[in-house]
């Protein structure tokens, strides 16, 4: 499997779409759905760390504006 880190916040969006859908749909193996669910739950938290990431990010430039406006 890719280096599952190195995905961008789109692309690993894509494949936890992805892996909603097929879990979604009937007649998924016992097996197959507990892999897809472990799969699911890296993509959403690569998904997540790349939000806070980026809700960090913007909180530090809002803070620099303000300062810069005292």
């Amino acid at each position: 499997m890719e280096n599952e880190k190195e995905l961008a916040f789109e692309e690993a969006m894509e494949k936890l779409e992805a892996v909603s859908a097929r879990l979604s749909s009937e007649n998924v193996p016992l097996d197959e759905a507990i892999a897809l669910y472990e799969k699911g739950t890296r993509y959403y938290d690569i998904c997540r760390s790349k939000l806070d990431d980026a809700n960090r990010r913007i909180t530090v430039i809002e803070e620099s504006i303000k300062k810069d406006d005292e």
